[in-house]
């Protein structure tokens, strides 16, 4: 937006218009036009990059997704979809506090531990791997951790429950 502006009005470090004796000469009256146009061009897209940008700051999207049949985790790159995975493929949520390498307060985290983590990103963002236990940082989260553990440990428990009781019926 900043360029926008320099090129349309200040030239401060884009080139002015060509001038003869203070008066703007007709090659430096194209130069102008041009000018305004770029300078518009670059003003929307500067607006619209702003507006993106801020609006995606606001809107955040959820890392974890607790659902009746498995849980939805988005710790992949930015731009990357969320995974979804089955209650059958998790083996128990637990939360923890995980200390800071930097010697700072301990934070809370979510300790998820896969029967199979595949489909899973193998480098995940503000999550870590530890064999087949994947730690999620939980700081900022909207929910407190100990309230999302309950929550899914439930879900959890009542998925395999119902695995159980549908072995049974098949035996």
């Amino acid at each position: 937006m900043v360029g926008a502006v320099d090129v349309t009005w200040g030239h401060w470090v884009s080139t002015p218009p060509d001038t003869y004796n203070d008066e703007i000469t007709s090659k430096g009256r194209n130069q102008r036009r041009a000018d305004y146009v770029w300078g518009a061009f670059m003003l929307i897209s500067g607006v619209g990059l702003f507006g993106y940008a801020v609006t995606s700051l606001i809107r955040r999207t959820p890392v974890l997704i607790i659902r009746e049949d498995g849980i939805v985790v988005d710790v992949g790159a930015p731009g990357d979809e969320p995974v979804f995975v089955s209650w059958n493929a998790i083996d128990g949520v637990y939360c923890a506090a995980e200390k800071d390498p930097d010697g700072g307060s301990p934070y809370d985290v979510l300790v998820i531990d896969f029967i199979d983590p595949e489909g899973l990103p193998s480098e995940p963002w503000g999550a870590s791997w530890d064999g087949n236990r994947l730690q999620v940082d939980a700081t900022g989260w909207e929910k407190p951790i100990g309230e999302v553990t309950i929550h899914a440990g439930i879900a959890l428990e009542q998925a395999h429950r119902l695995a159980a009781e549908e072995e049974m019926q098949d035996d």
